[in-house]
């Protein structure tokens, strides 16, 4: 009895895909889509260029299809793809920048994340919460998003492999060619800094919104006294 294209691996789909079988790829294409692009826009931090760097990763796919080795995983072939295409990127930025001797040269490739895509994944919105707990949800979605550009860049490659991915360490130390205690630590100290980046961020925000809450509490006392009334 012949198996159905979806009870097939992405090992066996890429084989099929290399043979003709377009179908195959539309349903590797499904599968690995939505992790590949958030790992892009996490580290690129801008939706076009990692539109335009996901699209890339994709045709190497194809191009490179014949080649596809199938005792390799699909997903840490994928991903290697595109952490090189990253590397890339940033390699010319670098290149251009130097050439046109920018002072902004040391702010390449970070850019504020684009305010539609917040920590969706860590963050999922409700639309039923109160007021309050969406106020919560968005002062907790910046502060991942200020916490992990605060991370250096081999911290937060493995954090985004294992969170983005989903890979295992052995497939994080593939994808970053590194052995796997180096992987172990990496992604120990990442997760330990983005600890106390969060416990930080989120301790000020909280000061400040008591802050805010004491001045509305003494201001209201003012506005009584007066008879409501505002001057200009």
């Amino acid at each position: 009895m012949e198996m159905s294209l979806n009870q097939l691996t992405d090992e066996t789909l890429m084989r099929q895909y290399a043979k003709g079988d377009f179908a195959a790829f539309e349903l590797l294409y499904e599968r690995n889509k939505g992790g590949l692009y958030r790992y892009l826009l996490r580290q690129l931090h801008q939706e076009s260029l990692a539109e335009d760097i996901f699209q890339e990763v994709w045709g190497k796919v194809i191009s490179n299809a014949e080649s596809y080795n199938e005792s390799a995983k699909f997903t840490t072939w994928l991903y290697k793809i595109a952490r090189n295409k990253v590397i890339d990127h940033v390699r010319h930025i670098n290149v251009v920048s130097k050439v046109i001797d920018s002072n902004n040269h040391h702010n390449a490739g970070h850019t504020d994340l684009d305010e539609e895509h917040h920590s969706t994944e860590l963050f999922m919105h409700d639309s039923s919460l109160s007021p309050e707990k969406k106020h919560l949800q968005q002062t907790q979605a910046e502060a991942i998003d200020y916490c992990l550009n605060k991370l250096p860049a081999h911290q937060l490659d493995c954090f985004l492999l294992r969170e983005e991915g989903g890979f295992s360490l052995n497939n994080i130390a593939q994808i970053v060619n590194t052995n796997l205690e180096a992987a172990k630590s990496r992604l120990r100290v990442a997760y330990r800094n983005l600890r106390i980046c969060l416990t930080q961020k989120m301790d000020v925000t909280a000061q400040a919104a008591e802050l805010t809450s004491a001045s509305s509490s003494v201001a209201k006392p003012a506005a009584a006294k007066s008879g409501g009334q505002t001057y200009e």
